[in-house]
């Protein structure tokens, strides 16, 4: 018989840990809204983040905030440059989504690489232990580093959501995700809207790199199955959905870590690729939820300002 405390557990300390893999999915999501790009090099963004965050407090002796900080500094830097020198000259050449797909996954394995010759393929965390002190709230183990990753996510959840609905650059952003030709015509550049929407997107791959360096043991190829979940949560909750993608991210981290009650936990790794496999096949051209959002685009196009305008906003 299932004991409810021991479930209660599990379901606390899943939800607990699905902040990160909200946050890679709302990024994978929001590349894939705005730059239409399945980002698989998003995986080498990861890393470098995370390798970033290492060699400040572990290498150089630096404290937490520095490492968050050098973090945000890689994952974005690197998220920039995989756009101005990858996407961008790919788009100018209309090379095909094939052509870019094949791109991304050499990017990814390339840093990949690069980093095991680095640092080597045992893996390790951004500081010196994982284990954080515990609390028992309501006869759960609540651990210090649950209630701020969560509030991070949550933070970082409603940032980007006032982002898009009050600001200038959201408003591009928006508008170049609905139709980016239309964009143009009203003077929007979308090559810089997509550069905003690869740094945005590096920073949130920084901050769940950070969240699951603290908790987890990470080397150079654990961010493949980190982003692949990331890929199944952006179909399951619909393209083009940042919000959906973020819900279906806890669902399956739900499920992944509560299936430790039914199946041995060295399976748990199988079913994010049954998640993947099942969203494939189901969803060749990803989910769509009936859309609800065609009223607030047309209005964001419609106010945006005159092409003299919006081409310096």
């Amino acid at each position: 018989m299932l004991d409810l405390a021991i479930a209660s557990q599990i379901l606390w300390t899943s939800f607990s840990t699905s902040s990160y893999f909200v946050l890679f999915a709302l990024a994978f999501a929001l590349v894939l809204k705005v730059n239409k790009v399945f980002n698989f090099a998003q995986a080498a963004i990861m890393s470098v983040a995370f390798y970033s965050a290492y060699v400040a407090v572990r290498v150089l002796g630096l404290n937490g905030f520095a490492g968050l900080m050098a973090c945000f500094a890689g994952g974005v830097l690197t998220a920039v440059l995989i756009e101005i020198f990858g996407f961008a000259k790919l788009r100018a050449l209309k090379a095909t989504p094939m052509f870019v797909f094949i791109f991304t996954i050499i990017v990814s394995q390339f840093v990949s690489y690069v980093l095991m010759l680095i640092f080597g393929t045992w893996p390790t965390t951004i500081f010196p232990t994982m284990f954080w002190p515990v609390s028992i709230v309501g006869g759960i183990a609540v651990s210090a580093w649950d209630i701020p990753a969560l509030s991070a996510m949550f933070a970082i959840l409603i940032a980007l959501w006032c982002f898009l609905r009050f600001t200038r650059w959201g408003q591009f952003m928006i508008a170049v995700s609905d139709n980016p030709d239309l964009a143009e015509l009203y003077g929007i550049q979308k090559n810089r809207v997509m550069i905003v929407s690869m740094a945005i997107a590096g920073g949130i791959c920084a901050a769940g790199m950070f969240l699951y360096g603290t908790r987890a043991q990470v080397q150079p190829s654990a961010a493949t199955e980190l982003m692949l979940f990331a890929v199944a949560a952006t179909i399951i909750g619909g393209i083009g959905n940042l919000w959906g993608a973020a819900i279906a991210a806890v669902v399956l981290g739900l499920v992944q870590n509560s299936s430790i009650l039914f199946i041995p936990s060295a399976w748990q790794g199988f079913l994010l690729y049954a998640f993947l496999f099942l969203a494939i096949v189901l969803f060749p051209r990803g989910f769509h939820w009936p859309e609800r959002a065609s009223k607030l685009k047309r209005k964001t196009i419609d106010s945006l300002p005159a092409s003299s305008e919006a081409s310096g906003g």
